[in-house]
């Protein structure tokens, strides 16, 4: 009983607005230390078994078994074996992975779609057709940001000292130490002169 207590105390956390539910109808819950999920009457629908869990994005959800993280479906059936020291969620088709030492992109095929990964971090989802990547090595005086689209395909060049996701039709970057905002050309559109930035939204 007490187990379902905590389920039901945590249900009243979540019926407030929150990314839990969303449009997918499901939230991610705790019980003991194995996560699960929940629908909006309270009742566990996929029941407590991964080490972690991430919400659902897209019909799918990041879950770790062990050390490595694969994703399942609303059924709670395993559709893309934990394979991935990392993964991110699904946006816009496509889902960030860690794969060994670099990362790449899958499809919900779990088929890598951006080949031979090759990225010094773990990029983000897409946002606006958009993701931003790093080069250069992970402790590098040489790292630098640009932009690629879902074919992996560089839209803007490496060339900024930091960036941001595109929000809005803009990204802020920064250039030795100052920041500015560009467009999905890779236009400056605000120059770079501020000593940190507002993400539009």
């Amino acid at each position: 009983m007490a187990k379902f207590g905590m389920v039901f105390l945590m249900l009243a956390t979540l019926l407030a607005p929150s990314p839990g539910f969303g449009e997918e109808a499901l939230a991610r819950v705790e019980i003991g230390d194995k996560w699960g999920f929940i629908n909006k009457a309270g009742e566990i629908v996929i029941n407590p078994q991964f080490g972690w869990a991430e919400d659902f994005s897209e019909g799918l959800a990041v879950v770790y078994i062990g050390v490595k993280s694969g994703f399942i479906n609303k059924a709670g059936e395993i559709v893309i074996n934990p394979q991935f020291g990392w993964a991110e969620d699904f946006s816009e088709g496509l889902a960030a992975v860690e794969i060994g030492v670099k990362s790449g992109f899958i499809n919900k095929a779990g088929e890598i779609v951006i080949k031979n990964p090759q990225f010094d971090h773990l990029p983000e989802s897409f946002s606006e057709g958009l993701t931003r990547v790093r080069i250069g090595g992970k402790y590098g005086v040489f790292n630098k940001w640009g932009y690629i689209n879902p074919k992996g395909e560089y839209v803007i060049n490496p060339q900024f000292d930091s960036a941001r996701p595109f929000s809005e039709g803009l990204a802020a970057v920064s250039i030795r130490g100052k920041w500015g905002f560009i467009n999905q050309a890779g236009e400056i559109v605000i120059n770079t002169q501020f000593d940190d930035h507002l993400r539009y939204s």
